[in-house]
């Protein structure tokens, strides 16, 4: 029996919980879900036609799901190692998943499931055995989500990858952010380690607040995990990569794992969907699908990784970064001049890129080609109308989740490699969006 807030992938005998979000009311499928087989149906209210036996009338359903799964957690005893920052969190999770997976049990968030019903779920539907090791990413877009999140699932280890201007919208300025990411580090008890990005000035700052111990890592002097700690060969792209190695040996070492074992535990690491992931493109081209999500720092990271890569010719389609609040108009300017020194060929999608684009034609003579949104785009590139791949062309591919680039993405892989496979949001609820 598991736990289910979607109807279309509803089993039978799950209960179903009826969500209230804010596109969607989930009590409105609570007769589908019984329909389909559910056993009952977590729901705020009554709902007309629906026996009572079948309701578990609830104040919240998410805090309901909260709560079950902390019990869960204190019931299993299970540690927690808590996972934020602006970029790079779910491969450091992957990777901390795999170092940890070699000493005990191990149950790793998924996906983007790191909010506080994700999490949840995740919990609930999985199999915590005595002293398993929760490897949780929590994610943030406005204030108060991680003290909600830590609340519930207290962290027993802390590891921040960074700060960056990411969320501004909501989270208001750079000081924002790091305040939101610092409440892991608050969370902990005296017994609690937080593991910092010792380079990135604002997650050194949050040692103040940690009442616990500290491990550095990072290329600093005083970082007590540097680069040289890491021997494994991992085949993942970009130059930040040694930092998410450095976050799990640091995670391995204060959990007492032997160096060699979480070297090689390193050595097994794969791209993660949609982020810096090497694909087969169409007709002899490389595809470097990193369509998951951006920020301006992801994408001029990802810019450089294509402006490393040899090719006959480089190619960029970028989609609009989204929550930047004031900064939004400079960050999209910024990145298409980037683009324009590291590509051959660009293509921008989305009404921010759009008006980035006319602002820098009018200013600099500079032309970039551009569409309101992926969907159309990627129609215009399956039927080759705009630009067909080649053999030598090495292909950039990246935006904020909103823009939905790995639409633009599957129209350039390669007809001998199944999308579903290798990119994101390929599920048959996220198609139908």
């Amino acid at each position: 029996m598991g736990y289910s807030t979607d109807t279309r992938t509803l089993r039978r005998g799950d209960i179903y919980v009826a969500i209230q979000g804010e596109r969607y009311d989930g009590h409105h499928f609570v007769a589908d879900a019984i329909g389909k087989g559910a056993s009952k149906a977590i729901v705020e209210r009554a709902i007309d036609g629906i026996p009572p036996e079948k309701l578990d009338i609830v104040d919240n359903a998410i805090v309901h799901l909260a709560d079950l799964a902390a019990f869960r957690i204190r019931k299993s005893q299970s540690q927690v190692i808590a996972i934020t920052g602006s970029v790079g969190k779910t491969t450091t999770r992957s990777a901390i998943t795999e170092v940890l997976r070699t000493s005990g049990p191990v149950v790793s968030s998924t996906g983007n499931l790191n909010t506080l019903l994700g999490l949840s779920l995740t919990l609930v539907n999985s199999d915590l055995q005595k002293e398993t090791r929760l490897v949780l990413e929590m994610g943030a877009s406005k204030k108060g989500d991680l003290a909600d999140i830590c609340h519930y699932f207290k962290p027993d280890i802390s590891v921040i990858t960074n700060v960056r201007g990411v969320h501004l919208e909501m989270l208001g300025s750079i000081e924002g952010v790091q305040y939101e990411k610092s409440e892991l580090v608050r969370a902990l008890e005296s017994k609690g380690i937080a593991c910092l990005n010792a380079d990135d000035p604002w997650t050194r700052g949050m040692v103040t607040q940690c009442k616990g111990e500290h491990v550095f890592y990072g290329k600093s002097a005083d970082a007590h995990i540097q680069p040289h700690d890491i021997t494994a060969s991992v085949p993942l792209l970009g130059d930040h990569v040694i930092y998410i190695l450095m976050a799990a040996f640091c995670v391995g070492h204060v959990l007492g794992i032997a160096p060699d074992t979480i070297n090689h535990a390193l050595s097994h690491l794969k791209p993660q969907k949609g982020r810096l992931n090497r694909l087969l493109g169409k007709d002899g081209s490389i595809l470097i699908d990193d369509s998951y999500n951006a920020s301006p720092d992801a994408v001029m990271a990802a810019l450089q990784v294509l402006s490393s890569q040899s090719a006959k010719r480089r190619v960029v389609f970028l989609g609009d970064m989204l929550e930047l609040g004031d900064k939004e108009e400079e960050a999209h300017r910024d990145i298409l001049l980037r683009a324009a020194e590291n590509a051959d060929l660009i293509y921008g999608c989305g009404t921010r890129l759009q008006n980035a684009a006319k602002h820098l034609y009018s200013q600099r003579n500079l032309e970039i080609k551009c569409y309101p949104e992926s969907q159309g785009l990627a129609r215009e590139l399956a039927s080759g109308s705009i630009y067909a791949p080649q053999s030598g062309d090495v292909i950039l591919v990246k935006g904020s989740q909103g823009a939905r680039m790995e639409r633009v993405s599957r129209a350039l892989l390669s007809e001998d490699v199944s999308p579903e496979s290798v990119l994101p949001r390929q599920s048959k609820a996220w198609l139908s969006i």
